[in-house]
């Protein structure tokens, strides 16, 4: 079976070892989340800053990890690249399954850390290498499914081993052998998909600049004014900038819920299996949006981005004020759907963000580095707010978050036309 690319088409076993990249990219931390009290217990020794290094390592080691592995795309060894990052995620998973011992657990998930940040930037990459216009979009939208649901899956699976025994959450983290199975079919990706040599993107970076300098008003090729922007390193520095300020606000403010609901619901008398039901709720919304991302974008066009941050303020809306588990599960289906709106079009956005394809996994990387940054930042963030306001109630962040999204889909209105918001007719024709 043959798939359609916008450039030609490709074997369907190409495309699913593309999708096989995103399987295991959202996983790092997640085997030890259900087995930290019995950690506690095991290593009776160890201090609780050891235990929650576990689950913070693997997302601050995936950071620089990305970097590097965005840097290494512009040569000519992206699959060798894949095939190392798969290769120590593996090793750390299995060795992981063995260990007895704590301080060789935080190394593992330190090496696991890396291998999933030389994987992260090509589980989007590859799709901008080998799909254009409408299709790149459609398979953004894939990818995002696939890796929702299979945290969602991964998640319930992990609660069900923990229970067996502490060893084998991290059977979890052997998802990637789908991926070094199937990586021999990355080689099959034809040639002309891949971009230029960096020499020649050196080049038409350099003639692109010299474009840019010019009184003539340029136009991309999604109908987005370049007029007046600054080139540097094969990027547009104004677009690059405010793509990466707006995805750090949208997953800082759509990851407040799963930082938080642990605090708000057990308030109106809610089990801890009522929050993970809550939580698994917006997953799942991310995944079913996911599929039919450029469908939903034919219908609402250029309001696409309204609606998106529209969902996500009516679902803030619905935390602040509800107090009924079933009113927690329509309010975590509405930020789900909202970002699983959003995030395929920040994936595609990233590509448009350069003036050389060869850096688009680069600049993807970028992306990504915004992601884990964001997660991190979001207890940070919040503690400042609630010092100022001296307020520390478990309703707080959601409040907080209530106002700044609102702030920000007025900011989309405004702005629906310029690049970050504006949804080109390339993505859904």
């Amino acid at each position: 079976m043959q798939v359609k690319t916008g450039k030609g088409t490709i074997s369907m076993m190409v495309v699913f070892a593309i999708w096989s990249l995103s399987l295991a990219v959202d996983l790092p931390g997640l085997a030890v989340t259900p087995i930290e009290g019995s950690l506690r217990t095991i290593f009776s020794d160890a201090t609780d800053f050891k235990i929650q290094l576990l689950t913070v390592l693997p997302n601050l080691v995936i950071i620089p990890f990305v970097l590097l592995s965005g840097k290494l795309s512009e040569t000519r060894h992206k699959v060798a690249v894949i095939t190392l990052g798969t290769l120590l995620y593996i090793i750390a998973g299995a060795w992981s399954i063995f260990s007895n011992s704590l301080t060789e657990l935080i190394w593992l998930s330190c090496l696991l850390g890396a291998g999933c940040g030389l994987i992260l930037p090509f589980s989007t990459g590859l799709i901008a290498d080998v799909f254009t216009g409408k299709y790149r979009m459609k398979q953004m939208g894939i990818i995002s499914a696939i890796g929702n649901i299979a945290l969602v899956g991964a998640t319930f699976v992990v609660g069900f081993l923990a229970a067996k025994s502490w060893h084998l959450p991290f059977l979890v983290y052997l998802i990637p052998l789908v991926s070094l199975v199937l990586i021999p079919f990355l080689n099959k990706i034809p040639k002309s998909n891949y971009a230029a040599t960096p020499a020649t993107s050196d080049a038409a970076s350099s003639a692109t600049t010299k474009a840019a300098s010019t009184t003539v008003p340029a136009v991309d090729a999604d109908g987005f004014s370049t007029a007046g922007q600054s080139v540097k390193g094969g990027f547009y520095v104004g677009r690059t900038i405010w793509l990466l300020l707006a995805y750090f606000f949208f997953v800082f403010a759509t990851s407040v819920p799963a930082y938080y609901l642990p605090n708000l619901m057990p308030e109106y008398h809610m089990s801890t299996e009522d929050v993970s039901t809550v939580t698994s709720i917006f997953y799942l919304a991310m995944f079913a949006i996911g599929l039919i991302v450029t469908a939903v974008m034919k219908t609402f066009r250029k309001t696409t981005f309204i609606l998106a941050t529209g969902l996500i303020v009516g679902g803030m809306v619905m935390f602040v004020l509800t107090r009924s588990l079933g009113l927690f599960i329509v309010a975590s289906a509405l930020v789900g759907l909202g970002n699983g709106l959003a995030q395929p079009i920040f994936y595609t956005k990233a590509t448009e963000v350069v003036t050389s394809d060869s850096k688009s996994t680069l600049s993807l990387a970028y992306l990504q580095v915004a992601n884990y940054v964001a997660i991190s930042l979001v207890p940070v963030i919040i503690g400042f707010f609630s010092d100022i306001f001296h307020n520390k109630t478990a309703l707080f962040p959601f409040t907080l978050v209530l106002i700044f999204t609102a702030i920000v889909l007025c900011a989309v209105i405004v702005r629906v036309r310029h690049f970050v918001f504006g949804i080109s007719k390339n993505y859904y024709e």
